[in-house]
């Protein structure tokens, strides 16, 4: 359900507005969930549709780049933009445009390599720049460090439950992986459709192409099968909102 400014969104509500017809599906689904969606605007809602469309957008970007999946020790970038920390992260070099940084990881995906958390931070971000402009974009986050979860200005959440949206990041767990391939253990996705995920490292797939994917990492003599965790992480909008104004 969405609620704005305290006010239940009803399905009739929404008849005579005029919005992309491509965001149409994802409202209708949004108020029709017992998931409850605050805003304090209309405005604010609207943001989160086309936030939600371009977080899907930028995870078949990424995709489609050519950049890589490597472990923390193993990731590199364009050095043009970045630089490498011992632990590996990418740290964006000073006085860089982080606008023109974060474009360059799918212009040029082939210098590119890192892991499904950081990947999932990086499409945070392009969606972002395409939601918000350049220059918006690189007043917010002049300062960005690509590493894991860590996400400097990005007020992210995970709550637990079995609604899910476009645009979501999910969880897949491998709970007997093998050691010896820890970065197994798990992996982050991005909802694009119904049953159909962005994985990075595995590519655009079906649950069960993931899970089998995963189950193929585990360690000898494992039962448990990967499973996908019932919980949601996503941008919290109403504290994101304030940068595009």
């Amino acid at each position: 359900m969405i609620i704005i400014s305290g006010q239940w969104l009803r399905p009739q509500d929404i008849e005579n507005w005029q919005i992309d017809k491509n965001l149409n599906p994802l409202l209708k689904e949004l108020i029709e969930t017992p998931v409850q969606f605050d805003y304090h605007s209309i405005a604010e809602l609207m943001f989160e549709l086309h936030l939600r469309m371009n977080i899907v957008e930028s995870a078949k970007a990424l995709h489609k780049s050519g950049a890589k999946f490597a472990t923390f020790v193993k990731t590199y970038g364009n050095t043009a933009y970045w630089r490498v920390s011992p632990e590996g992260a990418l740290e964006l070099k000073y006085k860089m445009p982080p606008s023109k940084a974060i474009r360059d990881i799918v212009e040029n995906g082939p210098f590119y390599a890192f892991e499904c958390a950081t990947a999932i931070v990086v499409i945070y971000y392009l969606a972002l720049l395409k939601t918000i402009g350049e220059e918006k974009f690189d007043a917010a986050f002049d300062r960005i460090i690509l590493y894991d979860w860590h996400y400097e200005k990005l007020p992210i959440y995970t709550e637990t439950g079995h609604h899910f949206f476009l645009g979501d990041c999910l969880y897949f767990k491998n709970p007997e992986f093998d050691p010896q391939k820890a970065q197994w253990r798990g992996e982050n996705v991005i909802l694009l459709e119904k049953d159909k995920y962005f994985a990075h490292g595995l590519g655009i797939l079906n649950a069960q192409q993931i899970i089998d994917k995963l189950n193929s990492f585990r360690r000898k003599g494992a039962v448990q099968s990967a499973y996908l965790l019932s919980q949601a992480t996503r941008l919290d909008i109403p504290s994101l909102y304030p940068i595009t104004r």
